[in-house]
């Protein structure tokens, strides 16, 4: 071993004797310690009594992701999948309504050049509802274009039926030979007249934009997207205490615009953009024939206004700025306009009523809002990191306020009402300090306060504050713990009667929303790896709320959900991964059904419990992989009441969902692979509310008889995917 050719190391004061080393040791210099280790370490890399190290030949080392793209590189998937059974409910948002056959067709081409030329394309489920389609290109660092186009369907019910008679237009007829009667048990040709319909929506959405970068600090962008919404969905219409039922048209058109100049440099950042949103619908009411026997004189048809087309617009300007390396300032501001001026539906279609005509032929609605935010970042030392926000919300309703005549469902004159233009403002502030208390240990406080007020409520004032601390460490690698409690108290000024609105709200009632209200809750958050081959996480989380004021409303609620998962590569073939998950909603509220003190209390009990595990295997290397896919979700609602008065309980509401998904993928050459799968799904839910409950169940609800969904689905997929 060679000998130190230098007995001297550096320090705060300069070179110092190796045999004073217990002094600079005692002095604390920590850099001390660390430049003493590197001279050892290089001291004992240069001992001359051992051979030289052979030299590393690198000229066949290889970084695959440092090769620049040149040219074209594609992937196109065919193949055909089969669905067992037809299901609203399993095909809800993924196109898989019906059973048959279907094309699977996703395909995906780039091209990269050496100027920084790039274009992308992708087309994906092209054999479903759910197809889309995005071409996206330009020059990198210069100017990007887009063109993106996706159908998004939403399967809603194929369990209900009607006898109404136009179902998708706006206007509901009754068939020939139609018997009314005063209960669903009269309407004798009910049973006879039902027919199934559908109730699901499609959007069909467009967009395309362009953004562009110059050598500048400026950069410009604008997107525009087109929506077009058709199908229809549940609503319903009544007279006097009589319902039914209906089905509603869709059919909306929604045009947007997004617009914005940036300005960036090192320490100043400045955004200017224009947001415009027009929403059109093509129904401006639905009409239906009353089936029951009428009541009122003259109460034979009933018309509801639908969504009405309005347009919003919005400028926002956002500035950052660098004070200096430990200081950072940054705001935002946006005001926007909201109008509404569709023409107004008569009061009644029944013409036997005397009602005067409108005060105003048009809704003349027009909403201004503000937002704004300011926020302030320091760091006055290493350790410490302190931050500001201060945010400014209104909703300013500019409608006018008249007093309308109008008639309660097409049968009875009602007193005059006054239309209520809602406004509210809302504060808040927020403190945060996060300090480094040791390696790898931070620590967090912070201090919120939420002041609201509002205009034609119970409560016209509200404010919240919270204090909440946090504590986060992380160990070598291996270790991440976060601990988070926090404290809040909301107070509410006195409720009062608004005269405004007719009928009044019960005095004593307070909505949960606006009451005050007390809240814990408290966090932690672990991830732990015992070795290279496993991570395991955890979750808890608890939150108790206490309405102590609330005399009738929600009185109290506790939130408690713990998850657990944990990843595992078993070996170099091998991996499996698990979760299990639960969480439980206990909530307590008092009502009254006779307009005065409480005199029924209801408690609810909600469980959710997850489960599931995952497990990949590599049968041949680069050549034949395979997986599955287990898992269950299960939910449990409980409902018991406490009125005084002897009645059974209310059934349990229950869901259960069980899934397994097997796949495999084998590699045939360098450029195509073969894959499968299978898929199956069980989903059983009831719901006392409607199961069982034909459309003639209840004597003055003619209803569409839906039930709770139910099925057992198998998907089989086989496809080839090429690339090339």
């Amino acid at each position: 071993m060679t000998v130190l050719k230098t007995q001297f190391e550096s320090c705060p004061g300069g070179l110092i004797p190796m045999k004073r080393r217990s002094w600079a040791l005692k002095a604390g210099a920590t850099s001390t310690l660390v430049a003493l280790a590197m001279q050892l370490s290089m001291a004992f890399a240069q001992d001359a009594t051992e051979p030289a190290a052979p030299a590393v030949d690198t000229s066949k080392w290889k970084c695959k992701f440092c090769e620049f793209e040149e040219g074209w590189y594609s992937d196109i998937t065919l193949g055909l999948g089969q669905v067992s059974d037809d299901s609203y409910k399993f095909g809800e948002y993924n196109g898989l309504q019906e059973s048959g056959t279907y094309l699977i067709g996703d395909a995906s081409a780039r091209y990269r050049s050496e100027d920084a030329t790039y274009l992308d394309l992708s087309v994906a489920d092209i054999g479903l509802d759910t197809r889309s389609l995005a071409i996206a290109g330009g020059r990198q660092g210069s100017f990007d274009l887009f063109l993106s186009y996706h159908e998004l369907p939403h399967y809603i019910s194929d369990s209900a039926s009607t006898p109404y008679l136009g179902n998708g237009g706006d206007v509901l007829t009754l068939p020939a030979g139609w018997v009314r009667s005063s209960t669903t048990a009269g309407m004798t040709a009910l049973d006879a007249s039902l027919r199934e319909v559908d109730l699901k929506t499609e959007r069909k959405r467009l967009g395309t934009g362009i953004s562009i970068t110059t050598e500048s600090p400026w950069s410009y962008e604008v997107d525009l997207r087109h929506e077009d919404k058709e199908g229809n969905k549940l609503t319903g219409g009544s007279f006097l205490f009589s319902s039914a039922q209906l089905v509603e048209p869709v059919d909306y058109v929604t045009d947007e615009i997004d617009a914005a100049i940036a300005y960036t440099t090192k320490r100043l950042q400045g955004r200017f953009a224009y947001y415009a949103s027009t929403f059109s619908n093509n129904n401006d009411s639905l009409t239906w024939e009353n089936a029951y026997t009428p009541i009122v004189a003259g109460a034979d048809e009933g018309q509801l206004a639908l969504p009405p087309s309005n347009e919003f617009q919005q400028l926002t300007l956002s500035v950052a700025y660098q004070i200096n390396d430990h200081n950072h300032l940054s705001a935002d501001v946006a005001v926007g306009r909201m109008i509404q001026d569709e023409r107004l539906l008569q009061a009644t279609q029944n013409t036997l009523l005397a009602v005067p005509p409108l005060p105003s032929d048009r809704a003349n609605a027009e909403v201004e809002t503000t937002n704004s935010r300011i926020q302030f970042v320091s760091m006055p030392a290493d350790k410490l990191r302190l931050s500001a926000v201060y945010s400014y919300d209104e909703r300013d309703n500019k409608t006018p306020q008249l007093m309308y005549d109008w008639v309660s469902t097409d049968a009875v004159v009602a007193p005059q009402r006054s239309n209520l233009p809602y406004s509210y403002t809302r504060d808040t502030f927020k403190l945060k300090a996060d300090y480094d208390y040791a390696r790898g240990t931070r620590l967090g406080i912070g201090y919120d306060i939420d002041e609201r007020e509002r205009s034609f409520q119970e409560v016209d004032k509200t404010n919240e504050d919270t204090l909440w601390g946090s504590i986060r460490v992380r160990g070598v690698d291996t270790l991440f713990l976060e601990f988070k409690l926090a404290t809040s108290s909301r107070d509410a000024s006195a409720s009062e009667v608004v005269a405004a609105i007719d009928p009044p709200q019960n005095i004593l009632m307070s909505k949960y929303n606006m009451a005050d209200r007390e809240r814990d809750t408290f966090g932690v958050f672990a991830s732990f790896m015992p070795g290279p081959e496993y991570t395991v996480g955890f979750s808890l989380d608890r939150a108790l709320d206490d309405y102590t004021g609330s005399e009738l409303g929600l009185s109290d609620s506790i939130d408690n959900s713990v998850n657990v998962d944990v990843a595992a590569l078993l070996s170099e073939t091998t991996s499996v991964n698990v979760f299990i998950g639960r969480q439980r909603i206990k909530s307590t509220q008092a009502g009254s059904q006779n307009f005065a003190g409480a005199d029924w209390i209801a408690s609810t009990d909600d469980t959710f419990d997850n489960f599931g595990i995952g497990v990949t295997y590599v049968v041949i290397e680069d050549r034949l992989d395979i997986g599955a896919d287990f898992s269950v979700a299960r939910s449990t609602g409980e409902i018991e009441l406490n009125s005084g008065a002897s009645a059974p309980p209310f059934p349990d509401l229950r869901t259960d969902l069980e899934a397994i998904k097997l796949y495999l993928n084998y590699r045939l050459d360098e450029n195509l692979s073969w894959q499968a799968a299978y898929w199956y799904e069980s989903y059983d839910s009831s719901d006392w509310a409607v199961d069982g409950a034909a459309p003639d169940t209840v004597a003055n609800l003619l209803s569409f008889g839906q039930q709770s969904p139910d099925y057992t689905n198998n998907v089989i997929k086989l496809a080839l995917r090429y690339h090339f």
